[in-house]
């Protein structure tokens, strides 16, 4: 039996993150005597007193824990302390996302009464839910939605301290909803008092801000790593190993080579800078994809993709950034903070990032983004907002941001929309009140101090300029690869992306040191085991689609170097 108690519900949730209502069995299964009997397998009984931590809020590798006899409480942290909100019973199981990954919990347990468990380590885990697919699948799913349930009711203790708009606060708030992190933002406007009391507590002021509180004391202005190393989300990894492959991005072109790779008994280790899902993961649905005729958000289709990837052993180092690479054997990484990944073969899949325009205070001014999810519109809800950019990313925006704001412009330099975008799309654009489309139509300025307050745009036919009032500017113009790190060391194109296979010629290849008997593999760069999959590679398909399928064909290709050189 599993008891809730001391529950919040939020109506406006990410969508990937509703929709636990009415599954109580499935977030909560009841575990038969069979099933008991196999998990027995993989763990030992353990006994625990009344009062007693089984693990603690931040601890990596906590295990997994069946409860055989006895109560165990599960608890969420706020500012009074601890409490129950879910209690397990016989047949019934703690753990969610970060049982399965070994990551830092974002709860604790602890036994109400005394109480005898299965205990199972992380890896043991890991090998019961790939090896006994019916009862790893009843795990699983369990799993997703309590972690969705925790993000719709901002389970867990994490308080972002600053305001909403100002750029390092939505930077934050960004990378933690990107990563599914539950967390409640409070700026000094919305509640000062609280801000008030929260800062003396930990003797911050708001000059810090934004300052993110959790179980274990604060961090002021946090990067990207500092917040991951904090939290217990980012990987370990073992640099003295040679790694089968290494996947650099966690893209979808990235998480299929790494879902491919390591499905295949390969040892893989993928580096993500921020989040998965690359662009796709900002995109608030993408209608599509094979297989999901209603659409799917991009960080819904990350999620999964990320989770089916540890589930077959990948490692996936989040916030971690390639400073450089050298072309080898093995291949050599260097990544931030100077540690060195060796690798027998690598996959580029860094994608590509929307250009900037060329604006003053573009980098400064608070209220700018290069995507459009769920965060985002909640920080557009009943305001204007303009979106620059003609191509399918720009319409996805428009469409999802003109449910919430009150109006959206679309501004584009060319004459319409339908040389760029689906047709399905344009139809759709045409067809939502709130849209605006702007053709002929650049940006001058941004007008304001901090935040976006405005902006001046130009008819690029007679010169005129106008004023628009609004409140944020989303930018989806053209893309640049994310290659900063393998300059000098691979052929590019004349925009900067990847050139692998029948594209390399001959002098590009003598000129790369290529001393192989055989030519490029289909989707291989000048350098030998290294290949490219999705918006990195030159002339690639950019859909999210032929991502994943670039990633995965690469796998067949790192078997025939890995087995033949």
């Amino acid at each position: 039996m599993s008891t809730t108690s001391d529950v919040k519900t939020h109506e406006d949730v990410p969508p990937w993150a509703a929709g636990t209502e009415g599954r109580h069995h499935e977030l909560n299964p009841e575990l038969n005597d069979a099933q008991i009997e196999i998990i027995r397998g993989y763990g030992e009984e353990r006994c625990f007193k009344a009062g007693e931590y089984l693990w603690n809020t931040g601890q990596r590798d906590a295990g997994f824990f069946l409860v055989l006899d006895g109560e165990l409480d599960i608890l969420r942290h706020d500012e009074q302390g601890e409490h129950a909100f879910i209690t397990h019973g016989r047949g019934h199981y703690g753990g969610e996302i970060v049982t399965m990954l070994g990551r830092g919990a974002l709860v604790a347990g602890r036994a109400r009464t005394d109480l005898k468990v299965i205990a199972v380590q992380t890896t043991c885990l890991r090998r019961l839910i790939a090896t006994e697919p019916e009862l790893g699948e009843v795990l699983l799913l369990s799993f997703i939605l309590r972690r969705m349930r925790m993000v719709a009711e901002k389970l867990g203790r994490i308080v972002i301290i600053g305001e909403s708009q100002d750029r390092e606060t939505s930077r934050v708030s960004s990378f933690l909803s990107r990563n599914g992190v539950p967390f409640e933002v409070v700026g000094p406007t919305q509640d000062a008092q609280r801000v008030s009391r929260l800062l003396d507590t930990h003797q911050a002021d708001l000059s810090d801000l934004p300052v993110i509180i959790g179980n274990d004391g604060m961090l002021k202005c946090p990067t990207n790593r500092e917040i991951a190393d904090y939290l217990g989300i980012s990987a370990e990894i073992d640099y003295e190993v040679i790694y089968d492959v290494v996947v650099v991005g966690a893209g979808p072109g990235g998480l299929a080579a790494a879902v491919y790779a390591a499905s295949e008994g390969l040892n893989v280790v993928v580096i993500e800078g921020s989040a998965p899902g690359g662009q796709a993961g900002s995109s608030s649905r993408i209608e599509n994809y094979l297989g999901f005729p209603t659409g799917i958000s991009g960080q819904a289709l990350a999620g999964r993709a990320f989770l089916q990837a540890q589930k077959f052993g990948a490692n996936i180092a989040i916030a971690r950034q390639v400073e450089s690479f050298e072309c080898g054997d093995p291949h050599v990484l260097t990544l931030d903070g100077g540690d060195r990944l060796k690798a027998r073969t690598v996959v580029l899949a860094t994608g590509a990032v929307y250009r900037q325009p060329a604006l003053e205070r573009l980098d400064t001014m608070g209220g700018v983004h290069y995507g459009a999810s769920y965060f985002e519109g909640q920080l557009c809800h009943g305001k204007s907002v303009a979106v620059i950019g003609g191509g399918n990313s720009a319409g996805q925006a428009a469409v999802y941001l003109s449910r919430r704001a009150s109006n959206v412009y679309i501004l584009v330099r060319g004459q319409g929309l339908a040389a760029s975008m689906s047709d399905y799309l344009v139809q759709r654009i045409n067809h939502i009140p709130n849209i605006h489309l702007r053709c002929h139509t650049e940006v001058e300025s941004i007008l304001g101090e901090e935040n976006v307050e405005g902006l001046m745009v130009q008819d690029n036919r007679d010169s005129s300029s106008t004023q628009l009032d609004v409140s944020f500017l989303f930018v989806f113009i053209g893309a640049r690869p994310g290659t900063d790190f393998i300059e000098g060391q691979l052929a590019l194109d004349d925009r900067g992306f990847v050139l692998t296979g029948d594209a390399l010629s001959d002098d590009q290849l003598e000129k790369s040191g290529w001393d192989l008997d055989r030519r490029p593999y289909l989707l291989e760069t000048s350098c030998p085991g290294v290949f490219a999959a999705g918006d990195v590679r030159s002339g690639s398909i950019k859909r999210v689609a032929s991502a994943v399928g670039e990633g995965s064909v690469c796998v067949q290709f790192i078997h025939q170097v890995l087995n033949r050189g």
